[in-house]
């Protein structure tokens, strides 16, 4: 079965706390069971977004394993995103008045047998706005 990951277009203000979640749900509505599941998300800038720059691309990476991503309790099918404000600097270090980047998050059962099971959730632009109080 051919999953396709929701759109969604995301807004973080650099130097602020970034919480955010997103929910799995079933062809019924119900809550996807996460049990067993991990996650991961990568933003990237928008040249990076389909591999069509050579030059690095990876701005942030956020696990389940580096406690960026969280997944509370299984049965609800929630990602809870958490980022301290000093590391959302990173996402515009230089200040500008809106930086626009790609990110795509990523339900996967780590690697038991291969190949890999991976859900792709939810992809979209993330903007990134300026701070004026720092």
């Amino acid at each position: 079965m051919s999953r396709t990951p929701a759109s969604f277009n995301l807004q973080v203000v650099r130097g602020a706390t970034w919480e955010d979640d997103f929910e799995y749900q079933d062809e019924d509505g119900q809550p996807f069971d996460l049990a067993g599941y991990e996650a991961r998300m990568q933003i990237r800038t928008q040249a990076g977004r389909y591999g069509l720059s050579e030059a690095e691309t990876l701005v942030m990476e956020l696990t389940t394993g580096n406690g960026r991503l969280s997944i509370p309790d299984p049965a609800d099918g929630r990602v809870v995103l958490l980022v301290a404000a000093a590391d959302t600097e990173m996402l515009n270090p230089s200040n500008e008045r809106r930086v626009k980047l790609a990110y795509s998050v990523e339900l996967y059962r780590p690697v038991t047998a291969d190949p890999e099971y991976v859900i792709p959730l939810v992809e979209g632009s993330l903007s990134v706005r300026g701070e004026v109080t720092r």
